[in-house]
C-alpha cells in the first residue's frame, strides 16, 4: 500500500487530495438489536487493517502528504436472517466467518428482539483525506 501511496503522490494534483478507506483495527461484531452476540472471525484482517494505517502514517512521515482530515464511523451489514449475514460474510470477505456459538445467539436474540429486528455486522471504519505536499 506505501507503493500504492507513493505513486498516488506523483499523480494527484498539487490541489488535489487522496481518500483512503478502509476498517480500522477492531474486531467486526455481529449485533441483535442493539446488542452485540460475538463477533465475527475475520482471518489476519486485525492485522492487515492495521498495516494499511501504518501505510498511512509512513506516507505522511515521509512528507509527501498532510492529513487534512480523518473520521471514524460505524458502518453496518444488515442480512434479513442470520443465515443470510452468516452467508453474505462468508461470500465477501476475505477468509471471515460467523462461527456457529455466534450464530446461534444471534438467532436465539433474534426470536427474542422486537418485530423488525435483524441481524448486523457492525465495523469501525476510518476515512482519511490526504493533501499532497509540493516535493522540493
Amino acid at each position: 500500500m506505501v507503493d500504492a501511496l507513493r505513486r498516488a503522490h506523483r499523480f494527484v494534483a498539487t490541489d488535489g487530495s487522496v481518500v483512503d478507506l478502509h476498517p480500522t483495527d477492531a474486531p467486526a461484531s455481529v449485533d441483535v438489536g442493539g446488542s452485540t452476540v460475538g463477533s465475527v472471525d475475520a482471518g489476519d484482517a486485525v492485522a492487515r487493517h492495521a498495516r494499511a494505517g501504518a501505510a498511512l502514517q509512513s506516507v505522511v512521515d515521509e512528507g509527501l502528504f498532510d492529513v487534512e482530515t480523518v473520521i471514524d464511523f460505524d458502518f453496518h451489514t444488515y442480512g434479513d436472517t442470520v443465515e443470510e449475514l452468516r452467508d453474505y460474510i462468508a461470500e465477501n470477505w476475505r477468509d471471515a466467518r460467523i462461527d456457529d456459538r455466534t450464530m446461534a445467539r444471534a438467532r436465539a436474540a433474534v426470536v427474542g428482539a422486537a418485530h423488525g429486528v435483524t441481524p448486523r455486522v457492525l465495523e469501525r471504519v476510518r476515512l482519511t483525506v490526504l493533501r499532497p505536499r509540493k516535493t522540493p
